[in-house]
């Protein structure tokens, strides 16, 4: 099950940078491809993490997409965001404090699943677009590597997921 799950998830975040770099979609129909593609990347790394709880992986799941709830209030506005502008500041690392000290107040599963997929966001996040003001407000620098590097990493998670026996 472990292979057709990392090629699906392969196919899923070459066919939406494809479209997203490619084709290049207008902004509102950018989401739904970058969505997936974040969906994908962080199902590849759950599949290389030990076992966890169902509860813990569905909050990874939904987690890896929260930091793009800033598109909600940006679809709104009469000018939308270019490819090229920075990330708001809900891609940084305090914005998962919150998460992460209510998942521990509340000794939450899912909140700490949702901390940890904030995290597999970012992963992909600094591949793609303009990278990621991790230590923002400290700075304003936006952290990035270079897209090969991204996907490599994908094609190594894929490659580990198949070669597991047992997680």
């Amino acid at each position: 099950m472990r292979a057709p799950l990392a090629l699906g998830c392969l196919a899923a975040i070459a066919g939406a940078d494809y479209v997203i770099k490619r084709r290049r979609p207008r902004w509102i129909l950018v989401g739904p491809f970058d969505h997936t593609a974040h969906l994908a990347t962080a199902a590849l790394i759950l599949a290389n993490l030990p076992r966890r709880s169902h509860d813990w992986s569905a909050g990874f799941m939904g987690g890896s997409l929260l930091p793009d709830v800033d598109h909600i209030p940006l679809a709104l506005r009469a000018v939308h965001p270019s490819a090229d502008d920075p990330r708001p500041v809900s891609h940084c690392l305090l914005a998962i404090a919150p998460v992460a000290v209510a998942a521990a107040a509340k000794r939450s599963e899912p909140l700490a699943g949702a901390a940890a997929g904030m995290l597999a966001h970012f992963a992909r996040d600094l591949g793609v677009g303009t990278g990621v003001t991790l230590l923002w407000p400290a700075t304003r620098y936006s952290v990035r590597v270079p897209y090969p590097v991204y996907l490599g990493a994908c094609l190594a998670l894929a490659r580990r997921a198949t070669l597991q026996v047992g997680l």
